[in-house]
């Protein structure tokens, strides 16, 4: 078995090469596209970059939200493979729903069981599963990078 060409950053190139790609200013269906067939291999490479960003969202929102967890309705926009409802079902947050633009990414959080709804949305374009009043707080973690 060949051993990963690893950078001075310790990663392998192949993570490195998927992280860049789906920065890069590409036009929207191609990150898309981009996102679909990284769905496969993006909690591994994300845990290998040692991604923090659910864990720190999660924890933040459950501070500041008071309790019952159980029974706010929450919004995980750019919701990927579930990392952030993950975290947050850890701190007894149970309505969730999530939007995503790639319908790998959707695939994923489907089998991760911790959403009560899941919609294929891109924001500014398709509407959102239930007006915004419906939701007592919103999630968006990692969507906000240059180039997305």
């Amino acid at each position: 078995r060949a051993v990963p060409r690893r950078s001075g950053m310790g990663l392998p190139a192949a993570v490195r090469d998927r992280v860049a790609a789906v920065h890069r200013g590409s036009a929207l269906p191609e990150r898309l596209r981009l996102y679909d067939g990284w769905a496969a291999r993006y909690e591994q490479d994300v845990a290998a970059l040692e991604y923090r960003a659910p864990h720190l969202a999660a924890a933040s929102l459950a501070f500041a939200f008071p309790a019952p967890h159980a029974e706010a309705m929450l919004l995980d926009v750019a919701c990927g493979t579930g990392l952030v409802a993950r975290e947050l079902h850890r701190r007894g947050f149970r309505c969730l729903h999530g939007v995503d633009g790639s319908a790998g990414m959707l695939e994923r959080a489907r089998s991760t069981g911790l959403y009560q709804e899941l919609r294929l949305c891109v924001l500014g374009r398709d509407p959102l599963p239930a007006p915004a009043e419906h939701y007592d707080a919103v999630t968006l973690v990692g969507a906000l990078g240059e180039g997305q």
